[in-house]
C-alpha cells in the first residue's frame, strides 16, 4: 500500500466562500478556531529582521559563550588556535578531548541525580551535547576553502563529531554558567565520537548486515589498538547526531541522522559491494550516499563501504548514553527501528509505561512513537536503562477528517501489507528493524515534509499531556508534490506550491494518554509570510514564489514571518520555543529562535526572540529548569553568507568570524534577563 498522500485522501481543503457557507461546525478539526481573539505571548520586544554577524536578543537581555568547537575538556590542555594562517593541528585523538564541532541538540542532568526532577536553581550539572558534522572548509582553516584534507585531517573530522559530554557549574548569584574542566581518568568530562565503545541491543542486534559490518570495524580498529571492552563492544561509535532527547532515569538520547554522508567508495566492482546494493543494504536511497563525498577517500577504512560493505547498518539509531556512569558503554536501540532520527523525545504515559516520539527527517518520511512493554520504576534509576530494548514501534497515519491512528509496525502486518513488485519479506524482527521504513511504506503511513523534532511538553514527573508538536522543516521534493492534510499546500494562481517554509502539526493523544493508538490532530503553525493569502516573493536562489502562512485562505498564523522550523522546547509558562534551519533561503533574516503560545488559538502570534551570525543555523534550544536561562547552538557559522551562497571554495574565506573575530568556531550560547528574571517572562 502507499502512503495515503493527497489524492488517496477525501479532499478537506475548504475553500473562503466554503467556509463562510459550510461554518465552523462541518469544518475539519483542525481548522477550527480562527475567530477567537489571540492569547497572551511571551513578554519581550520581538527582534528584527537582521543579517548581523553577532547573536542579536532582545533589549534587556544579554548573551554569553558558554563553550565552542575546540574548547579543551580537561586540565592542563592548551586553549585551541583556530585562526586564519594558524596550522590545523587537530589529530584524532586531540579532538578526541575536545569539544566537538556542529552541537545540535542538548541537554542538563543535575550532578546528582533526583526523580521528580527539581525546578530550583543549582550549581553543578552535567551537559550532553550533540557534535552533528564536521567541514573540511570550516574545520581545517589553513585549507583556504581547498577540498584537499589530510587522511590525519580526515580522521580528525570524523572523530570532531558523536557527543560531547561536560560538567558545568552555574553561579546563581550572578547567572553565569561555566565549563569545568577535569583531570584526564576523573570526573564525566568525555567524547564519545565514531571511534567509541558502544553494544548493539534489541530486536536487530544480531542481524548479520549488523556483525558483519562490526566485524570488520572491530579488525582495523584493534590494528590502531583500540579494542573493546566489553564481550559485545563495537568500535562504531556514533556520528551525524541531530537531535535527541533525555529519559526519566537520567539517560541521554541521541539520534543518528544523515549517516549517508560519511561514507566512500574506493572500489564500485567489489562483489561485496554489489551483494550489498543487491540486499538494500543500505536501506537508505542509495543515491544519497553521495559517493561524490570526494573528501573522504584516504579516511578511515571501516566506512569504506568498498571494504566494509555493511558499515552502514551500524548507524541510523537511536543511541542511549549515561551521563553519570563513563563506564557503561553507549547502547544502540535497535527497537526503535534504523531511519534518518532527528529525535527520540520521551514521556510517560498515564500507565508509567515510556513512549518515544521521533522523527525521520528527509522529505516525505514518516513520524514514529514507540512505547515500551516494561515500566518506569522512579526507585532504582539503572534498572530503567533496559526499557528501550521491548516495546511496540508505530508510524502515524493522519486522515484527512482531523483523526489519526498509530499503526503498528509489527512482522506480521508488514509481511501482510500489499508489496511491490520488487518487494521482499522481511525475514524477521531484526529484518524489520533495519527495513523500518520500507514497512512504514507498506503499512500506510502519511508522508511527512521532513518531520524533525517531535516533543511533548511535560511536569517534573515526566507525565505529558496527550500534546505532541511535530516540526515539519519543509518540502522541496516534487515526489510529493501535492502534499496531503497533515501537509498542506500554498495555491499559486491554479498550482500548488511546495513547502518552502514548513509547518508545525499539533498531536493530542486519545484520553490524554501517550501509549494511545489513536489520535486527533491540527495545524498549529505554518511558516512563511502572515501578512497577506497570496504574498509572491523572490527568493534567495531568484524564483518568485507564494511565500503566504496562510492555508486556503485562511490565516493560522500572526506576528514574526518564519520559514522552516526545527527544533522544540517548552517553557513553564505554556510557550512553545522554536528554531528556524533556513531562514537566510526564503527571507532577509538570519536563522533564530520563535516563541508562540500553545494555549492560543489561530492566528497564532510568533515573536521573534533571538537571531544568530551569518551562515548558521539555531541547534538545540533548551531552558533550564527554572526556566531563567535560555541555551541554544550556534552551528556552522559562517557556512553561508546572508545570500545563501555556500563556502564551498567560492570565497577566500567563511561569510563570519563569530565569536572571536578570527574564524567561525560552532558555539554554544546562553541567553538571561539582565534583571535575572524569568526568560520570556
Amino acid at each position: 500500500m502507499k502512503s495515503n498522500v493527497f489524492t488517496q485522501l477525501c479532499d478537506v481543503r475548504y475553500s473562503k466562500r466554503d467556509f463562510l457557507k459550510l461554518g465552523a461546525a462541518t469544518l475539519p478539526a483542525f481548522f477550527v478556531g480562527f475567530e477567537h481573539a489571540n492569547a497572551a505571548n511571551a513578554a519581550f520586544t520581538p527582534v528584527p529582521e537582521n543579517q548581523n554577524d553577532t547573536v542579536t536578543v532582545p533589549e534587556n537581555y544579554e548573551w554569553q559563550k558558554l563553550v565552542s568547537w575546540g574548547d579543551p575538556l580537561f586540565e592542563d590542555m592548551e586553549d585551541a588556535k583556530i585562526q586564519p594562517g594558524a596550522p590545523f593541528t587537530f589529530t584524532r585523538a586531540e579532538q578526541e578531548m575536545r569539544v566537538g564541532t556542529q552541537n545540535d541538540m542538548f541537554a542538563l542532568f543535575p550532578k546528582n541525580y533526583a526523580f521528580p526532577f527539581s525546578n530550583a536553581a543549582q550549581s553543578d550539572w552535567i551537559m550532553c551535547s550533540n557534535n552533528e558534522n564536521s567541514s573540511p572548509y570550516l574545520s581545517i582553516v589553513s585549507n583556504n576553502g581547498r577540498l584537499n584534507p589530510t587522511p590525519s585531517e580526515i580522521e580528525a573530522l570524523y572523530a570532531a563529531q558523536g557527543v560531547t559530554i561536560m560538567e558545568v557549574t552555574h553561579d546563581i548569584a550572578s547567572g553565569a554558567w561555566t565549563p569545568k574542566l577535569c583531570k584526564q581518568g576523573e570526573g564525566l568530562n568525555r567524547r564519545i565520537t565514531p571511534f567509541s565503545e558502544v553494544i548493539f541491543e534489541g530486536p536487530a542486534q544480531n542481524h548479520p548486515w549488523i556483525l558483519d559490518g562490526q566485524k570488520i570495524t572491530n579488525a582495523y580498529e584493534a590494528n590502531l589498538g583500540n579494542v573493546p571492552k566489553n564481550r559485545s563492544g563495537v568500535m562504531c561509535g556514533t556520528l551525524q547526531n541531530c537531535a535527541g532527547g533525555f529519559t526519566p532515569w537520567g539517560t541521554y538520547l541521541t539520534a543518528e541522522e544523515n549517516v549517508d554522508n560519511m561514507f566512500f567508495v574506493s572500489d564500485n566492482s567489489g562483489a561485496k559491494l554489489a551483494s550489498a546494493r543487491e540486499r538494500d543494504g543500505y536501506e537508505f536511497d542509495e543515491g544519497s550516499y553521495g559517493f561524490g563525498n570526494r573528501w573522504r577517500l584516504g579516511g578511515p577504512d571501516q566506512f569504506d563501504l568498498s571494504r566494509n560493505p555493511h558499515s552502514s547498518a551500524l548507524y541510523g539509531w537511536v543511541v542511549e548514553i549515561d551521563p553519570y556512569d563513563p563506564n557503561w558503554a553507549p547502547r544502540k536501540r535497535t527497537a526503535l527501528g534504523r531511519k534518518k532520527q532527528e529525535c527520540a523525545n520521551t514521556v510517560l504515559s498515564k500507565s508509567s509505561q515510556v513512549a518515544v516520539y521521533s522523527g525521520d527527517d528527509q522529505s516525505n518520511e514518516f513520524v514514529y512513537k514507540f512505547v515500551t512493554t516494561g515500566k518506569f520504576n522512579p526507585n532504582n534509576r539503572t534498572a530503567n536503562r533496559d526499557l528501550l530494548n521491548s516495546g511496540k514501534l508505530y508510524a502515524a497515519r493522519f486522515e484527512a477528517d482531523g483523526s489519526g491512528k498509530w499503526l503498528e509496525i509489527s512482522l506480521a502486518a508488514a509481511n501482510a501489507a500489499p508489496k511491490g513488485i520488487l518487494d521482499t519479506p522481511f525475514a524477521d524482527i531484526a529484518d524489520l528493524k533495519v527495513r523500518n521504513r520500507e514497512a512504514s511504506r507498506r503499512l500506510g503511513a502519511t508522508q511527512m515534509d521532513r518531520p524533525e523534532d517531535v516533543e511533548c511538553p511535560k511536569d517534573d514527573h515526566f507525565r505529558g499531556q496527550g500534546s505532541v508538536y511535530v516540526v515539519c522543516t519543509g518540502n522541496t521534493s516534487e515526489d510529493n508534490f501535492n502534499g496531503n492534510a497533515a501537509n498542506p499546500r500554498r495555491s499559486n494562481g491554479q498550482n500548488p506550491e511546495l513547502n518552502y517554509t514548513g509547518h508545525i502539526v499539533r498531536i493530542n493523544e486519545k484520553n490524554d494518554d501517550h501509549a494511545a493508538t489513536d489520535f486527533t490532530w491540527e495545524i498549529f503553525l505554518t511558516g512563511g509570510d502572515h501578512s497577506a493569502q497570496s504574498v509572491n516573493l523572490e527568493r534567495t536562489n531568484g524564483d518568485v514564489r507564494n511565500m503566504s502562512s496562510w492555508i486556503e485562505g485562511q490565516q493560522i498564523t500572526s506576528g514574526d514571518r518564519f520559514a522552516m522550523p526545527d527544533n522544540i522546547t517548552f517553557d513553564m509558562a505554556g510557550n512553545a520555543w522554536f528554531t528556524t534551519d533556513g531562514m537566510p533561503d526564503n527571507f532577509p533574516c538570519n536563522d533564530g529562535i520563535y516563541v508562540v503560545s500553545t494555549t492560543a488559538p489561530a492566528p497564532r502570534q510568533v515573536k521573534r526572540f533571538l537571531t544568530g551570525p551569518i551562515g548558521c543555523e539555531i541547534t538545540g534550544p533548551l531552558l533550564s529548569p527554572d526556566n531563567k536561562t535560555f541555551f541554544c547552538g550556534l552551528q556552522h557559522i559562517g557556512g553561508e553568507n546572508a545570500q545563501a551562497v555556500g563556502y564551498r571554495g567560492q570565497q577566500e574565506a567563511p561569510f563570519s568570524t563569530f565569536p572571536n573575530d578570527t574564524w567561525p568556531r560552532d558555539t554554544i550560547v546562553y541567553v538571561r534577563r539582565k534583571d535575572g528574571g524569568i526568560v520570556g517572562g
